[in-house]
């Protein structure tokens, strides 16, 4: 009986070793780095700089792979299918880990319980956007043409976060809007020049190359702030709407039970990529900010976040899914 249990704590020991081995040497294969929305959004082109960052600092080859569609929830499953081993990596939004389960009547996963935070990237707040033709050029006649209407203003959505600042926006101006979703941004904004849909609440690095275009007109951003790249157009708050603040944000997250060892070296090469100062260049360049955030801050931030959310939907009575 003794010499069993001694075989078997030697192979305790044994495994536990190989385990602390791999984290050491991690990464030691490729790296999938997984974005819940398409080629083109903010998500993805913070994502594509994250991986090249990573290659960089590990000579590891670090692939990006957009899954969008589900408004998230197709990605947030593929990681979920893969090994908690840290080479499949959600680089996501409050999408997937905030909202959806406020939007949702039932979820395919839980994404507190079954996604372990890893670290933060960067926050980016909305931007009520119409076409350069569009006959409002403030948010007060946009609101006045809305209820001048017989049929209500269409918006798009390309995540969670547009469809949000919307719903609330409408809500908070007394309203009638139709909802057109989008499997990602620039869909929505593409109907948005074609007259397909009458505005979308679009983040600041989707949109901005077509507002310096001047094909899009940018009417107000719903950050407490106004934005330095666009200092003459004011805040949702300063347009007469106080309370429609909605900011979207992207963290990095895996598997629940990936090695706490693998996650602290996550977190370290993505806090190294966002205190980069060319990262921090780029993020203002599209009027977002940096998130540095260690995986406890980024678990209490999405929890926050997801109150946030619930108070969203509840204002704005916002139909589940």
């Amino acid at each position: 009986m003794r010499a069993c249990l001694i075989i078997a704590f030697g192979l305790f020991i044994a495994l536990r070793g190989m385990d602390v081995a791999d984290a050491a040497s991690y990464p030691s294969r490729r790296i999938n780095l997984v974005v819940p929305f398409p080629a083109g959004s903010a998500t993805d082109a913070v994502t594509r700089r994250l991986a090249e960052s990573i290659g960089s600092a590990t000579n590891a080859t670090v692939v990006v792979e957009n899954k969008p569609g589900a408004d998230g929830n197709l990605a947030a499953l593929s990681v979920l299918k893969a090994e908690a081993d840290g080479y499949t990596i959600f680089v996501t939004t409050n999408s997937t880990q905030s909202a959806n389960v406020n939007l949702f009547y039932s979820m395919p996963y839980d994404p507190a319980r079954d996604f372990a935070p890893v670290a933060g990237i960067m926050t980016i707040p909305m931007m009520l956007t119409v076409k350069a033709e569009f006959p409002a050029r403030s948010v007060a006649e946009f609101i006045a043409l809305a209820k001048a209407r017989e049929k209500p203003v269409s918006f798009g959505s390309g995540n969670t976060s547009s469809r949000g600042a919307a719903e609330l926006f409408r809500s908070r101006a007394g309203i009638g809007m139709q909802h057109v979703p989008y499997r990602g941004m620039p869909q929505a904004l593409t109907d948005v020049l074609s007259g397909e849909i009458d505005c979308v609440f679009a983040d600041p690095a989707s949109a901005q190359g077509l507002v310096q275009d001047g094909r899009l007109r940018v009417l107000a951003v719903t950050s407490s702030e106004r934005l330095a790249t666009m200092p003459a157009v004011p805040t949702i708050a300063e347009a007469g709407l106080p309370g429609s603040e909605v900011t979207a944000w992207v963290g990095v997250f895996v598997r629940a039970g990936t090695p706490a060892d693998v996650i602290a070296r996550l977190n370290e090469l993505t806090t190294a990529f966002v205190m980069r100062e060319e990262t921090k260049t780029y993020l203002e360049s599209v009027g977002a900010k940096p998130f540095r955030a260690t995986p406890e801050e980024l678990g209490a931030f999405q929890a926050a976040d997801s109150k946030r959310w619930a108070e969203i939907v509840a204002i704005a009575k916002i139909e589940k899914k």
